[in-house]
């Protein structure tokens, strides 16, 4: 609980990469297709990964390979988290997720339309506009501190809604 209100979230938290972190007693069985998707989606997420950590570190003025050796290079683990938010009878006593920024290095997020996401800026929260098959990329802790503060960590949270899941 933070500032009053409670968090209303369930998700699903598991490693996809390297295959040596993956334990696939706790990936779903149902559906059938869930781990081949789930492979696809992250070579896929990799790929886009390392583009970013490349932008990073040119813009930091280093060479483009020298954040993602930094984070931990081909051995770096990504997770894979699914929130699901069901419809939440009182949402003005809770939030999907307190506010927080992420412990990690980047958060890749694939949102939907429904709103939810909100980042604070200029002491506001600001929500995030949904925008079809974009990404939603946060820069976590890991960045910031290996930036010398020159990235910032995002401090982010998620509302919920009475009605819609």
């Amino acid at each position: 609980e933070v500032e009053g209100k409670k968090g209303w979230v369930d998700h699903l938290f598991h490693h996809v990469w390297p295959p040596s972190a993956i334990n696939y007693q706790f990936w779903p069985k149902n559906p059938p297709s869930y781990r081949e998707a789930n492979e696809a989606y992250t070579e896929k997420l990799r790929a886009v990964a390392d583009k970013l950590f490349k932008w990073l570190s040119l813009g930091l003025g280093l060479d483009g390979h020298e954040v993602k050796a930094a984070v931990g290079g081909d051995d770096l683990e990504y997770m894979m988290k699914i929130n699901y938010y069901p419809p939440c009878p009182r949402p003005d006593l809770a939030l999907g997720v307190v506010a927080h920024t992420d412990m990690s290095t980047l958060t890749l997020l694939v949102p939907n339309e429904v709103p939810g996401l909100q980042v604070f800026k200029d002491d506001h929260w600001y929500d995030v506009k949904y925008i079809p098959n974009a990404l939603i990329v946060h820069i976590g802790d890991q960045i910031e501190i290996l930036s010398n503060g020159k990235y910032k960590a995002v401090l982010h949270r998620s509302t919920v809604s009475k009605e819609t899941t």
